[in-house]
């Protein structure tokens, strides 16, 4: 039997790119929001159970976002960093549900965060990067795919939702 090996080119440019807007938003952005709930001492919630779904779903969302990165260099044949694209359309796994999975992720592991540290102003910064996403979506991303990939992307975006 014969095992079918998947090879996958990655590029350092958008790689190192990829894990430097990864840190920016999974670790300095909640590190300074944290920062700033200390200093205006805002209440923590400090309750095992919260810390252990906290846990799971930052878990949860990093292995998501892994996928979702292999299912852009395997079909996309690009990345999740806007400037190295994906060339096409991707409307399999997650993206048949959303059309922006890698940022619900995002939002998941934001959420996390803020269970497993118990800082209540890490609700704001959920807010905050839902708002942002969702205006760089619809001002930016979406008109520059719409663009790129023409005729299929609009097929795609009858069928499935922007978000849920």
């Amino acid at each position: 039997m014969k095992m079918k090996i998947m090879k996958i080119k990655i590029k350092f440019r958008p790689a190192a790119a990829g894990i430097f807007l990864a840190a920016l938003i999974w670790i300095i952005l909640p590190y300074f929001f944290i920062r700033l709930n200390q200093s205006l001492t805002l209440p923590v919630i400090n309750f095992l159970p919260l810390k252990i779904i906290g846990g799971i779903l930052v878990g949860a969302g990093f292995i998501t976002v892994c996928y979702l990165i292999k299912l852009f260099l395997k079909f996309g044949q690009g990345t999740p960093v806007p400037f190295d694209p994906a060339k096409k359309l991707i409307y399999r796994g997650l993206y048949r549900h959303t059309r922006n999975p890698m940022y619900l992720s995002h939002l998941l592991i934001f959420f996390g965060e803020f269970l497993l540290t118990g800082y209540t102003i890490l609700l704001v910064y959920l807010v905050l990067a839902w708002f942002g996403f969702h205006l760089f979506i619809i001002r930016w991303e979406e008109p520059d795919l719409k663009k790129r990939l023409g005729r299929p992307y609009l097929k795609y975006i009858r069928r499935v939702p922007r978000w849920l």
